[in-house]
């Protein structure tokens, strides 16, 4: 029988991988998504030399917390990813939210989360937006903090090298020629760059190793893949770590409904939207 050929009951181990990926980062595959399973598990199938999901399953579940288990949660993850992604974003970012939480933060400290990180691309785009602004933020502390499900998601970002194809998506000439330096064929971050920001594999819906408030979380196309329950968490925890003023961002579509009142739209950024008052943290599902 080719490797490739499904067996019976293939339904069901597609079901519990399903499951499994929800347990593991809350995320609720869609029909259409569900049914590409077997196509992103494909290569993990024959790197380990599998003949089906469900010797995958066997597998995986006799060493649940084995690199293999971390491999099949990654491979059924989307990290679709790139610099400067809606660019739009990062333009209102630049020309009016970071100027404008310059001229209210008093301590000369800036702090941004960015949940949901996936590769890093994102993160390293404020990192080059802020250098881009120059002495603006002279004698300021800086703290971007980038946190993914997926921990070979982070291993890459932290490594911050990426493939020719990945710098031709979004990112603006001028930037590649000032941060980036050619590795074989590939392109490594300058340094400078990757020291702004800290990586850590980290679940949006409990995180361990976020503490304190923000002044700017960017979670874009990362709740329109929870079920309304999961996302309920996800707004509280942006609740949690905002303070009245700060600014939370979301992928188009996605909202900020049912988050207790605490946050109302910008009027700068339709995505975009404003912590109008301290959270009260008793209201909050936890």
């Amino acid at each position: 029988m080719n490797m490739m050929t499904p067996f019976p009951g293939q339904g069901r181990s597609i079901e519990r991988l399903s499951e499994l990926l929800s347990r593991r980062t809350g995320q609720l595959l869609s029909e259409s998504r569900r049914w590409h399973i077997e196509t992103s598990l494909r290569p993990l199938l024959r790197e380990q030399g599998l003949p089906s999901l469900d010797a995958l399953l066997f597998a995986v579940e006799r060493d649940p917390n084995g690199p293999l288990m971390r491999q099949t949660i990654d491979a059924m993850l989307n990290h679709e990813s790139s610099f400067f992604r809606d660019i739009a974003v990062f333009q209102a970012i630049e020309r009016t939210l970071l100027p404008r939480l310059h001229g209210e933060l008093r301590e000369k400290m800036l702090r941004i989360w960015c949940a949901g990180c996936s590769t890093g691309q994102e993160a390293y785009s404020l990192a080059m937006i802020i250098k881009r602004m120059g002495a603006m933020w002279d004698g300021w502390r800086i703290s971007i903090q980038a946190t993914d499900v997926s921990e070979i998601a982070i291993e890459k970002a932290r490594r911050g090298v990426y493939s020719q194809m990945d710098m031709q998506r979004g990112l603006p000439i001028n930037d590649l020629l000032r941060w980036f330096a050619p590795v074989g064929a590939d392109w490594q971050i300058a340094d400078e760059i990757r020291e702004m920001v800290h990586f850590q594999a980290d679940n949006l819906l409990e995180p361990r190793r976020i503490s304190g408030t923000f002044d700017l979380i960017l979670c874009r196309n990362v709740l329109f893949y929870f079920p309304e329950d999961k996302r309920r968490i996800a707004r509280d925890q942006f609740a949690r770590h905002t303070r009245a003023g700060s600014y939370v961002i979301l992928g188009a579509g996605e909202m900020m409904s049912c988050s207790n009142g605490i946050f109302t739209s910008s009027r700068n950024l339709s995505c975009a939207y404003v912590a109008e008052k301290p959270a009260d943290c008793s209201r909050l599902a936890f």
